[in-house]
């Protein structure tokens, strides 16, 4: 049986995000829903996501030589990775070009 199905006490399957069980404990400021871990969330207060989410950083600023931060962004109620804010480094970007005299 699939991990994505529940069932109901008359016997049906239903998928588990379409359950009212999926529904509680959804955060109103984000949507995410800690309960429901399937989506690869990650939470700042896990210590395993947190190293997950440093690592990816990390990699991300090695690879990509143009970019000079990457900054994660926490809900500010549950605390689950939003997005990453990367800060782009323009002088690498569009060139360097000396004033003219």
């Amino acid at each position: 049986m699939s991990k994505s199905l529940t069932k109901r006490k008359d016997g049906s399957y239903v998928l588990k995000h379409k359950t009212t069980k999926a529904k509680k404990g959804v955060c109103k400021e984000c949507g995410q829903n800690p309960k429901n871990r399937e989506l690869g969330l990650r939470y700042r207060h896990n210590s395993e996501d947190n190293l997950s989410v440093q690592e990816y950083i990390e990699n991300h600023l090695r690879e990509y030589k143009k970019h000079k931060s990457v900054t994660p962004v926490w809900c500010g109620t549950c605390n689950a990775l939003i997005e990453y804010f990367v800060e782009v480094d323009i002088d690498k970007t569009l060139g360097f070009y000396k004033k003219a005299d």
